[in-house]
């Protein structure tokens, strides 16, 4: 794996932030968190390199701080198949850590990227020693395990064009442009790459976009997509 170490305060800047600020940790006192940064090591990854291998076990605590992860499993052909886009500047490898078990995707940067790897063994002792951060964490975890639950139900549910819809709408909110070019993503993604989402052929989902476009609800060229009517992408994306 090809990595060169970065120690640019930015990086530790955004580090303390995420620590302050997000529910995996922020529940700790100041004294933890600042001894989770400076045990932290910040490293920097080119556009796709694998950060973490599917069935790999480890015991730090990876966080991103900046850019952008593929989530999906690389095929034995060489090719990811895409399952998600990761860029909340959060840990992303917890549920692992704290199951002591293997992680279930392959990680990918998108881009260069940046990740600080915190010692695992210094945040589970934490945890046991501050009960209010301990709560806070299981919250998390119950938050995402009924998240998990609604996800699995609107995919037995929803039709496929609902289905465009929400993951349109998800991405959005994550890569949409408000200012200068409202409704843009920034995010290169093919058709293809977007198909396997829905486990459904590239060509079955473009006959599916052809509504999108005739609608004007979407424009979508050459992996650039622009949403031009958000709120009917909203309203489609919701389950009867």
């Amino acid at each position: 794996m090809m990595f060169h170490q970065d120690s640019e305060p930015n990086a530790r800047q955004r580090l303390s932030a995420i620590l302050q600020q997000d529910a995996a940790f922020s529940a700790f006192s100041q004294d933890a968190q600042q001894a989770l940064c400076d045990q932290a090591i910040v490293k920097k990854f080119n556009s796709g390199q694998l950060l973490l291998a599917h069935q790999q076990v480890v015991e730090d605590i990876y966080v991103l701080l900046k850019g952008t992860l593929q989530v999906g499993w690389l095929q034995q052909d060489g090719q990811l198949k895409i399952s998600d886009y990761m860029t909340q500047h959060s840990v992303f490898n917890l549920v692992a850590v704290l199951q002591h078990q293997a992680v279930n995707y392959d990680f990918f940067s998108m881009g260069q990227v940046e990740i600080a790897i915190l010692p695992g063994s210094v945040y589970i002792q934490q945890l046991r020693q501050q009960p209010l951060a301990l709560w806070q964490v299981l919250q998390l975890m119950s938050q995402r395990m009924y998240g998990l639950f609604e996800q699995s139900r609107y995919i037995q549910t929803a039709s496929l064009t609902q289905k465009i819809a929400y993951y349109l709408n998800r991405l959005y909110s994550q890569y949409g442009e408000v200012k200068n070019h409202p409704g843009l993503i920034h995010l290169k993604i093919r058709q293809q790459d977007f198909a396997e989402q829905f486990n459904i052929s590239r060509q079955t989902l473009h006959k599916s976009l052809q509504w999108f476009f005739a609608e004007g609800i979407i424009e979508w060229n050459y992996s650039q997509v622009r949403i031009i009517d958000l709120n009917r992408i909203r309203q489609l994306s919701r389950l009867d």
